[in-house]
Formats: C-alpha cells, structure tokens, sequence
C-alpha cells in the first residue's frame, strides 16, 4: 500500500521520514520547495522546462511549480532547448544558458503553506524522441501519474519492502525513470537515489534495493563476467525498458542477481502497457490497462495512464497469444527505396532468420540525391567466425544472397556495418541518427564488433574500415593505419572498459610488425597488471602479430 499520493505529498509527508539515499527528509524537501516557490513565484511564464541530474533537486523544482500552477516541460536530453522551437522556453537546472539555476535561500514562501494539486492539473511535458529523435511533447495530468504508480505498487509491491533504494541506470527525465525511479519510491516511503549509475563499476548490491535500467546495461553486466562475482544479496528487483531484454540477458542475470527480473514494455505516450518475468511468459497486461485485437496488425490499448478513455493506437505491431499478445515490430518502419515501398521491420526479420546473425536494426541513409538501406548487425558466434576467417566482403555477400527470394531486391542493404552491440542513446533506445552515426565518412575509431573481458583483460574485435580517417592521405597509394594511432586506441580502450581513475605515463616495447590495412578485422588483446600499472597490448589475427608494445599508467591520486 502507498504511503503518499503525489497531490497531497508536502501536505502528509511526515517531516522527520528520510526520502533520499544520502539522508535527506520530508522537513528538507518542504523547506527546499518553499525556497525554489519563491523564486518561481513572480515569474510570467506558465510553463517551465527544467533539466537538472540531481533527481533530488529536479523533484524539488517540479513540486514547487505544481505548487505555484506551473507546468513542467522534462526534455530527455538538455540540447533540445537549443532548437529554435523551444527558444521562447524559461530554462531551471543545468541547460547550457539556463534562466535560473538555483533557488534564492531568502526568498521563501512560509514553510508548510502547501495546497492539495488538483487531479486533472496538466503536471508535465514529457518529450519522446519517437523513431526519428524529433522531439514530440506529450502532457501528463497528475491522475495519471498517481494511476501509474498506484498500478506498480499493486503489482509489484509486495515483494519489495519499505526500506530499499531505488537506483537507476536511466534519467529521470525519461518517462521510464521519472514514474519507476523517482514517483514510486516517493510515494511507498522508500528511499531514491539521487544520481543515476554511470556503469558497472558503480553499481554496489549489498544494500536492499531495486534497479531500474535498461537492457543495454543488463546487457553490459551479462557480458563482464569479471563483474559477476561483485553483485550481492541486496537486490530485490530489477526492472528494465527501453528495449525487450534478450534471452540470454534474462537467463544471465536471473543467474547471478538471483532475483526479479521484470522487462517492461510501454512508451511516453501510453506509460508502461505490459510486463514478463522470464522469455517464456507472455506478456501481462498491467493493471489499469486494456488491449484488443490489433487492427490491421497495430497493437491498440485502453488506459489509466492515458489522458482519455478512447483506444490508443500504439506504433507497435502485435498479434494476438491466447489471452496476450506477442509484439513483432514497429508499424511505423515504412520507407521509399528508389519508388518502392520497403518495411523496415520485414527485411529485419528476414535477416535475422540467418544464423549468422544475432540481431539486426535498419535505417535510411541519404546518400546525395538517392536513399540506401544500411544494416547494422549483431553477428552471431558463426558469423563472427565467418568474418574474421573469410573477410567482410564474403560474409556480406553470403547475407545478401540469404535474402534474395525473400525481399525485394530493391530492400537488400547496400551498406553493412557489424557491432558488438547497437548505438543507444543514455535511456538504452536505438534511434535512428545513432544508426546513421556508424556509416558516416572519416570515423575516429574502429567499430568493436566483439568483445570478451575478464578480470584485468579484454580482446576486441575491430573493422578497420576503409571510411577510418586515420586513412585519409596516410597514404594515397597504400593506405594503413599509422602506428600513433593504434597506440591512441590501445590507451582509450583500457581507459574504456578496463581502467579506471588511472593516468597515462609513458611506454616501452614499442613494436610496429606489419601494415593494417581498410577494411581488415583485427583482434586488439589488452591485459593489465594492477600492480605495475602497466598495459600489455597487441594488435593481431589468426596469421600474424602487427603491433604490441606496454602503456605504463599511475594512480590519478599521486
């Protein structure tokens, strides 16, 4: 049962209840929020855009306005505010030229002088990025807030107790962070974490709490067994959106978390709709949500978390799984090649039915006056094998004949890049201008395609690219890759995903054997020794070693 209701929080708060993870109380909260009214009082605007890290002082402003009738526009990334569409926009928090950063200690409402927020108050402007990453605003009233949080807290509350932390991996700007992370835990008297984990190596587990992430991170756990041995007995939950989380990610984590793991499906728009525990459960439709047989294969759904009572059309196709539903794709994936109509989400499918291939996405690439198809794919363990024995040019030519009969042949991609795993935005969702980003000219670094880490060492697996600017005038006859580069990618590799808090002080057994040329696919191994601080690399393949040498590093604290 729910402890508070967002409408009435600052007037049942009881003062010396704590409400963060680093001790701050309902006493604090009422006190910050009479300043930050102060500030915002006089103000002409009736909306506000607020973007700040601090989910503590984001809640702080957000309640504030509510409190003065103000509505809050959230942007998931600050940069929107640059556009000229939201010029006119009075920025708080931590925008690059915000119109208010903090609030005037002596400037104050008098204390506890709270009013109950009416139910239909239009809160918030939330921003979904949808397929595009053009920003859409979407209004959320404070019913259907309350409604969202009332429907967690009914379906999962009884196996998390009153005394955890939420953390997050995601933003609370998102609608994802901002119910899961921030309103729930407010609103049961548990406790929320100020500041989002940045990755692994911050998340601690031996403390009672839940997690609310993204598949992109689980993935990241799954996948450094060195992290296994670190996550404790702590975690009661985990809840993940953004993407539906892989088979194997949910098997992996459930392994060594021992805990829930909840992956939830749902938008901005329409809040979260469903929910599974485990691969083989069919979607549970959440409290307060109804759905119907998609209409034209388009997923529709009826919802408290929705501003009305009509059915919603999602962006989603779906069909019908006994009394569930199973989700095949966007509906929205429908572009022109050359005149013809080509659905994204088939050609998706049609790949992914290679058993080289774990996962693929697709996206439109401009290319002067014509548009092209450009595929991105996970390979699988057969399809990395393929390509580091026969090449890249073989193994595309071996996927473009596994689609002939199957697609038109207008829809068979023209480019292909290969990554160890999809370009995501800080909330785990693959937007298209991440997709274009792998195909652009002059790339500053390699494309990891694979990756396998343990404990102090990691070996990639790097697509030299012909589109690498390291290639450009070096040289025109006999493009390679120069030697300061790979030293370059040495170094940030380590300080990526195998160093930390270290800084670089010298090297030794510098060896340069043989050229890396375009587009060869070369393994990089890096092993660290703590105790030395020194970093081993070599750059080689099945055939050969073609660089290696040690990049010595000391502590960052003297």
């Amino acid at each position: 049962m729910l402890s508070y209701k967002l409408s009435t929080l600052l007037l049942n708060g009881h003062d010396e209840s704590l409400i963060t993870d680093d001790g701050v109380t309902f006493a604090k909260l009422k006190d910050d929020v009479s300043k930050a009214r102060g500030s915002i009082k006089s103000l002409p605007n009736e909306e506000i855009a607020l973007f700040h890290s601090d989910a503590y002082i984001f809640l702080v402003w957000l309640l504030a306005a509510w409190q003065e009738g103000r509505k809050v526009l959230v942007p998931v990334d600050k940069n929107i505010a640059l556009s000229p569409r939201f010029s006119s926009w009075f920025k708080v928090g931590e925008f690059d030229a915000p119109d208010l950063t903090g609030w005037d200690a002596g400037n104050k409402v008098a204390n506890k002088v709270f009013s109950e927020v009416d139910s239909n108050f239009e809160a918030l402007g939330i921003f979904t990025s949808g397929s595009t990453g053009e920003p859409v605003c979407i209004d959320k009233t404070i019913r259907q807030l309350e409604n969202e949080v009332d429907a967690l807290e009914f379906t999962f509350g009884q196996e998390i107790t009153k005394n955890v932390v939420f953390y997050r991996t995601v933003s609370h700007q998102h609608f994802f962070g901002m119910p899961f992370g921030v309103y729930w835990p407010l609103s049961r008297g548990s406790l929320l974490s100020r500041l989002a984990i940045r990755g692994g190596h911050e998340w601690h587990t031996s403390n009672p709490q839940v997690l609310i992430t993204s598949p992109s991170f689980l993935k990241s756990i799954a996948d450094t067994t060195s992290q296994h041995k670190n996550i404790g007995s702590g975690i009661q939950s985990i809840f993940s959106a953004g993407g539906i989380l892989e088979n194997t990610i949910f098997s992996t984590i459930n392994s060594i978390a021992k805990t829930r793991v909840v992956d939830v499906y749902g938008s901005s728009e329409t809040g979260h709709i469903a929910w599974r525990s485990s691969p083989e459960m069919s979607w549970q439709v959440q409290e307060g949500v109804e759905f119907k047989k998609p209409v034209k294969d388009v997923l529709e759904i009826k919802s408290k978390f929705c501003p009305s009572d009509d059915w919603f059309s999602t962006s989603d196709l779906a069909r019908l799984s006994g009394n569930s539903f199973e989700i095949l794709g966007r509906a929205d994936r429908i572009v022109k090649i050359e005149g013809t109509r080509v659905s994204l989400s088939q050609l998706m499918g049609s790949i992914n039915e290679s058993n080289l291939v774990e996962d693929c996405a697709i996206s439109d690439i401009e290319n002067g006056r014509r548009a092209q198809l450009g595929a991105v794919l996970r390979l699988s363990p057969l399809g990395l094998k393929v390509l580091e024995v026969n090449g890249r040019l073989q193994l595309i030519n071996s996927l473009k004949e596994s689609l002939r009969g199957k697609v038109n042949l207008i829809a068979i991609p023209r480019r292909w890049r290969f990554v160890e795993e999809f370009p995501v935005n800080a909330l785990g969702k693959v937007l298209k201008v991440n997709l274009d980003s792998l195909f652009l000219e002059r790339l500053k670094t390699p494309i990891i395609v694979s990756r396998k880490a343990e404990e102090n060492s990691i070996e990639l697996v790097l697509d030299m690219l012909k589109s690498l600017d390291c290639f450009n005038g070096h040289f025109d006859d006999f493009p390679v890759v120069p030697g300061v580069a790979l030293i370059e990618w040495a170094m940030r590799s380590a300080e990526v995903h195998l160093i930390k808090n270290h800084i670089f002080s010298g090297m030794s057994q510098i060896k340069f054997q043989k050229f890396i040329q375009p587009n060869q696919i070369i393994r990089l191994r890096l092993d660290f020794n703590p105790e030395s601080m020194n970093l081993k690399y070599q750059y080689h393949n099945a055939d050969a070693i073609y660089s290696s040498g040690i990049l010595k590093f000391r502590s960052d604290k003297g």
